[in-house]
């Protein structure tokens, strides 16, 4: 299948890539040294920002600037995207950017896992109109529109699991009535890792997670049945 460059609308609701180190020092000391090393544009706060705030929250470290949001834990660095997605072409530099500096205060020994999860929502829309997926029971009468689906899958050297939410009630602001409402909303949740990885390099790093993008946007088109895919406006 041919892989469009650009859908519009995108439906992507969030963007997170993660990647798992090990370090030289203990963390109470590396993060300390991660904060000296990224440039004035960041800023600190153990507070959610940005326009997704989580129901409940820990005290977890983070950075971020006008584009992104870093979580930095023990052994682990997540990046999201602060409000909006700002498109792979923007958001891949600026994991690369932040990678290069911190690689500047050489206490990261090696990387050893990364992840990449695209979460795709979409408001009133049944999956049966738009995806290559059905959910039968084998009993005619028990018929459901309703459900979530899970599973994971090998490929290669790859674990992907992918979770599909299909009409699922989500309380949210009704614009009109300035009120909460009740809206059924369908999810494409992708999560593709690669683990057992031990790389020391930065532009081996970009590469993998490169990888991994392109695998979740050929799992990701190849669900979408070909008529729905016409009206997302895709560029090739």
């Amino acid at each position: 299948m041919k892989i469009p460059k650009k859908i519009s609308p995108d439906h992507i609701k969030d963007s997170i890539v993660g990647i798992r180190y090990t370090t030289k020092t203990p963390f109470e000391v590396a993060i300390g040294l991660f904060y000296k090393s990224l440039d004035n544009t960041f800023f600190y706060t153990n507070r959610p920002v940005g326009n997704k705030q989580p129901i409940a929250y820990q005290q977890i470290p983070l950075f971020y600037n006008e584009k992104i949001k870093i979580e930095i834990q023990p052994n682990s660095i997540v990046f999201s995207c602060l409000n909006e997605y700002i498109s792979w072409g923007k958001f891949k530099p600026e994991i690369e950017n932040v990678l290069l500096q911190l690689e500047k205060v050489n206490i990261i020994e090696t990387y050893t896992r990364i992840g990449i999860r695209y979460i795709n929502e979409y408001p009133n829309l049944d999956f049966k109109d738009c995806i290559k997926f059905s959910f039968t029971l084998g009993i005619p009468e028990l018929n459901s529109d309703v459900y979530s689906f899970r599973s994971e899958f090998n490929v290669n050297d790859l674990m992907i699991i992918l979770n599909l939410n299909n009409k699922v009630p989500v309380l949210s602001a009704n614009p009109a009535s300035n009120q909460m409402a009740i809206t059924p909303s369908s999810y494409i949740d992708i999560d593709i890792i690669k683990d057992n990885i031990n790389e020391t390099e930065i532009k081996n790093l970009i590469s993998y997670i490169e990888d991994l993008h392109i695998k979740e946007k050929e799992i990701f088109f190849n669900l979408l049945t070909e008529k729905y895919l016409e009206t997302l406006n895709p560029t090739y």
